[in-house]
């Protein structure tokens, strides 16, 4: 049981270190449109991984039907979630987005474990959601005007999705391959942003932009990697616990930020994140030492 948890461990930190690099991917792949990036990506996911069912590399498992409605609750509303974090990356700085969508997760989560897990709402809970208040309110108190901004609501509505989505994969992750499931999810996502694309007429750069085209393919990839890291880690790891981890593709992000794109966060920043991390510290703490209300 141990060393299951311990590969656990291991496999979401590998998938926080591939979502830290996700602001990057955004930024140089913004020569495309919000669903045209989306279309693109998931064509590619998609058509990589009905070619290893076809080819009989993995055996796709019918769902059954009890396990029907826990496929809808995860897949759909996490169809819209990547175009969201899309649009918030490319017009927000990649280390402030990266502090709203996980305050917004965390509370994602609590709504989750409460609604589908029937988990309590304890006291550490509401430190946690009382922490991630503070730290969203020390981000933001040198430039407050910032908070009303539409993109800075797209960030913290794709959060709220993705506290759900991690949650919810654990209700069918131990009964179906991961890729099955990352190809499922990835199918919803890819009729969405195809609609859109349609929609509002987006145009695909050209193919002579080939680095442009060379990073979201590499982005389709990293999302496969991320995905099926993060499933078979919540499959070993309690999903509390689980957030003592996640929270580390902040750090990732940082660095990754500095490092390619130069971005410096001020000291209220960093305290603010500080705060928001120990926010998904406390509840998967009580957990650990079986302290619950």
């Amino acid at each position: 049981m141990k060393k299951n948890k311990l590969k656990g461990y291991i496999y979401l930190i590998i998938s926080t270190i591939i979502y830290g690099l996700f602001g990057i991917f955004s930024r140089n792949t913004s020569d495309f449109g919000a669903f045209s990036q989306g279309a693109v990506r998931y064509v590619i996911l998609c058509t990589f991984l009905l070619s290893l069912f076809l080819l009989k590399k993995v055996t796709w498992k019918k769902i059954e039907r009890k396990d029907v409605k826990w496929f809808l609750t995860w897949i759909l509303p996490a169809s819209f979630q990547p175009v969201l974090t899309f649009v918030a990356f490319t017009h927000l700085p990649v280390g402030i987005t990266y502090f709203l969508l996980y305050s917004t997760m965390i509370l994602g989560g609590i709504l989750s474990g409460k609604i589908f897990f029937h988990e309590n709402f304890n006291f550490g809970k509401l430190i946690s959601l009382v922490l991630v208040l503070i730290g969203l309110y020390l981000i933001y108190r040198s430039d407050i005007t910032l908070i009303t901004s539409v993109y800075v609501f797209v960030a913290l509505l794709s959060g709220l999705i993705v506290g759900f989505w991690n949650t919810l994969t654990k209700k069918v992750s131990g009964n179906y391959p991961e890729l099955q499931m990352i190809l499922l999810d990835g199918s919803s996502t890819l009729s969405v942003s195809l609609l859109g694309l349609i929609v509002v007429h987006e145009v695909l750069p050209p193919i002579s932009n080939v680095s442009t085209w060379l990073w979201i393919i590499g982005f389709a990839f990293s999302g496969i990697l991320s995905s099926l890291f993060l499933i078979k880690g919540f499959k070993e790891v309690e999903a509390q616990v689980g957030s003592l981890i996640l929270p580390m593709e902040l750090i990732f992000a940082s660095i990754f930020g500095f490092v390619f794109l130069g971005e410096i966060l001020k000291v209220n920043v960093y305290l603010g994140g500080l705060l928001i991390l120990f926010a998904a510290i406390v509840p998967a703490y009580q957990e650990s030492y079986g302290k619950t209300n």
